[in-house]
C-alpha cells in the first residue's frame, strides 16, 4: 500500500489550517477569548494560558469547512459559536489528559497543571465544559447538542479503555483500533456531522462528511502516535516517548511486536509493562520500530485512512471548501507536530 501522492496544486496550510476559513477560525478564536473571560483571577490565567498555546484547531477547522462545503453561507455566524464549543470542549479534556498522565509540556510549554496544579488544572476544564455547554444550549439545536454530547462520551470511555489496557499485550489491533474510535475518531466524525447539520445538507451528503470525518480521525491518532516515537520533540512541543512511559500500547508498537523475533518481543512487553520507561528504553523502542519496518507500516494504515477520508469527498458539490478538505487529509500523513 502507497501513500496517496499530494496534488501538485495541494496547499499545505503552515498554520496549519485551509485558507478559505481563516477569517472564521479567526472569528473562533476572540469567540473563545471572549467566553473564557473570567472574573476568578486564576480561572482566567489558566484560560488565557491554555488559549495563548495556540494548537492546530483541528476540530473547530473541521465544523468551518464542513459546513462550507456542504452549502452553509448565512448560518456561519452559527457555525462559528459551535466550533467554539468545540474547541472548548477539546481544549477541556486535554488539561484533563494532562493530569490523569502527569505530564509536564504540551506545545512547547508546561502543562496548566504544572503551573497551578492538579485541582486548578480539573476545575477549570470543568469550567471550560461548561462554558462548551452554554453556547450550545444557547443555539439550541437538539441534534447538535446530541452530536456532541454522544461524541464526548465515546471519548470518555475510550480513554478509559485506554486506562484498562495499559500492560495488556493481547488482541492489540482490534483493542487499539477500538481505543482510538472513542478516543479521537467519533468527535471528528461528530465535529463534520455538525457542520453537515448547520448546512442542513441532504442525507448522503451528511453520511458522506460524517464518514470523512471518521476516517480523518483514525488517520490523525494514528499519526500523532507516530509522532509520539518518531517526532521533533521542538516541532511536537511533547518529550518524545510519552506514551510507551505510560504504558500505552499504540500502532509502530503493535506492528513492531508482530514482526520482531521472540526475544525483541518479549524486551517490547516488559518496558510496556514496568512504569516510567528509561531513556534507554525509548532508544531500544525507536530502534525497533525502525528495523521492523514499523514505522512505514504505520504511515501505509493511516494512509489507507486517509483514502478512505478523500473518497468519501466526491459526493460534495465541487468547491474551493472541499478541496481544503482533501488538503487536509493529505496532510495528516504528512505533519510533523
Amino acid at each position: 500500500m502507497s501513500i496517496p501522492a499530494l496534488r501538485p496544486d495541494a496547499k499545505l496550510p503552515s498554520a496549519p489550517f485551509p485558507n478559505p476559513v481563516e477569517l472564521e477560525l479567526q472569528r473562533v478564536d476572540d469567540l473563545l477569548r471572549a467566553e473564557l473571560s473570567s472574573a476568578v483571577r486564576t480561572v482566567f490565567a489558566v484560560s488565557r494560558h491554555i488559549l495563548d498555546a495556540g494548537g492546530k484547531r483541528m476540530r473547530p477547522i473541521l465544523v468551518l469547512l464542513s459546513a462550507r462545503a456542504c452549502g452553509a453561507d448565512s448560518d456561519m455566524e452559527r457555525a462559528v459559536t459551535i466550533a467554539a464549543s468545540v474547541e472548548m470542549i477539546h481544549m477541556a479534556t486535554l488539561m484533563h489528559d494532562d493530569v490523569i498522565d502527569g505530564a509536564e509540556s504540551r506545545r512547547g510549554r508546561k502543562t496548566a497543571n504544572a503551573f497551578w496544579g492538579n485541582q486548578v488544572s480539573v476545575l477549570t476544564g470543568d469550567y471550560m465544559l461548561a462554558k462548551a455547554t452554554y453556547l450550545l444550549g444557547r443555539d439550541g439545536d437538539v441534534r447538535i447538542i446530541r452530536a456532541l454530547s454522544r461524541a464526548t462520551i465515546a471519548m470518555t470511555e475510550g480513554e478509559i479503555r485506554q486506562i484498562e489496557s495499559r500492560g495488556d499485550t493481547g488482541a492489540l489491533s482490534e483493542q487499539y483500533i477500538s481505543i482510538i474510535r472513542g478516543k479521537t475518531a467519533e468527535f471528528m466524525s461528530a465535529c463534520c456531522r455538525i457542520g453537515a447539520i448547520i448546512a442542513s445538507a441532504e442525507p448522503p451528503i451528511a453520511e458522506a462528511i460524517t464518514q470523512y470525518g471518521g476516517n480523518l480521525g483514525f488517520a490523525f491518532q494514528i499519526t500523532d502516535d507516530l509522532l509520539d516515537l518518531v517526532g521533533d520533540p521542538a516541532e511536537t512541543g511533547k518529550p518524545i516517548g510519552g506514551d510507551i512511559r505510560e504504558g500505552k500500547i499504540t500502532m509502530p508498537l503493535i506492528l513492531a511486536m508482530e514482526r520482531s523475533s521472540p526475544a525483541d518481543r518479549m524486551a517490547l512487553e516488559s518496558i510496556v509493562l514496568n512504569d516510567g520507561a528509561s531513556p534507554a528504553d525509548i532508544e531500544f523502542v525507536q530502534k525497533l520500530i525502525r528495523e521492523t519496518d514499523a514505522v512505514e507500516g504505520t504511515r501505509e494504515i493511516a494512509a489507507e485512512y486517509i483514502k478512505q477520508a478523500i473518497e468519501s469527498l466526491v459526493i460534495l458539490p465541487p468547491s474551493e471548501y472541499r478541496d481544503s478538505l482533501d488538503d487536509l487529509a493529505h496532510y495528516i500523513l504528512r505533519r510533523k507536530k
